[in-house]
């Protein structure tokens, strides 16, 4: 079953201050957006742990990300119990393609530079303590 099915993401969790870096690349051209990829992080300051939920683009069809911060983070599929770490770079950025049932690790650094930054504007979003 594809990871971004029936209304689920990707869950980060991750343990301190810190940026989840988000890439998405590949883009879809029946949607016109041209073959710009999209690059930017969302920042936490939180001491404890922060959990991110990154949603898919009809857009795009491959995205990957990495934490930055001096804590621990992991990912996995929204309803899935196995929690992985979440790569450090875009070297060997975490990655998943849309419709793909697992993740891949791949370097993405060329993806990366060429593409527009949008920091604070990008598909992961901090989901918030009730």
């Amino acid at each position: 079953m594809s990871i971004f099915h029936n209304g689920n993401g990707i869950i980060v969790n991750a343990a301190g201050p810190g940026k989840l870096h988000l890439l998405t690349y590949g883009p879809e051209s029946s949607h016109g957006v041209g073959s710009h990829n999209i690059v930017g992080y969302v920042e936490t300051f939180a001491s404890g742990v922060t959990r991110f939920l990154i949603s898919h683009s009809h857009t795009y069809n491959r995205f990957a990300f990495y934490w930055e911060g001096n804590g621990e983070a992991v990912y996995g599929a929204g309803e899935s119990l196995i929690r992985m770490p979440v790569a450090r770079n875009w070297r060997a950025a975490t990655c998943v393609e849309r419709g793909a049932s697992f993740f891949t690790v791949h370097d993405v650094r060329g993806e990366a530079a060429k593409a527009t930054i949008r920091n604070g504007q990008i598909t992961a979003f901090i989901i918030p303590e009730l």
